[in-house]
């Protein structure tokens, strides 16, 4: 699979003993990023702008990532609420989605682990707004 960008990834973690929520940054190296910009036919673009990102598993080290029902801060993972970014950035951890505002971010609302096909073909596959 083709990439043509990095992402940073936002995991959503709330600590056990605090329950305070925070979102810990993971730079993925190689993944294929679609924008989708929403044309309304009288108002030109729309600030609804969507976003589909494939992350190839054959080019990126896996080592740890770690299934969401067992995601405990280390390590990362894919999943619904999480925030992502387009390239890297410079936050490592941030509490909000507002702390990102400088940066066009998106929150994951689905994610699909895609093991069918030949092995170069395997792919998580994630979609966002």
């Amino acid at each position: 699979m083709t990439t043509n960008t990095n992402m940073s990834i936002f995991n959503k973690h709330t600590d056990s003993f605090t329950k305070n929520v925070t979102f810990k940054k993971h730079l993925i190296d190689k993944v294929f990023w679609v924008d989708t910009k929403q044309v309304k036919q009288n108002d030109g673009y729309d600030k609804d702008n969507k976003v589909a990102v494939y992350i190839p598993k054959d080019v990126n080290d896996l080592s740890t990532y770690i299934n969401a029902k067992n995601y405990n801060g280390i390590g990362w993972t894919i999943q619904e609420g999480d925030f992502i970014i387009k390239g890297d950035v410079t936050e490592t951890e941030v509490t909000g989605i507002k702390e990102l505002s400088k940066y066009e971010t998106f929150i994951v609302k689905s994610f699909s682990d895609k093991d069918y096909g030949s092995k170069n073909m395997h792919h998580f596959e994630i979609k966002g707004d």
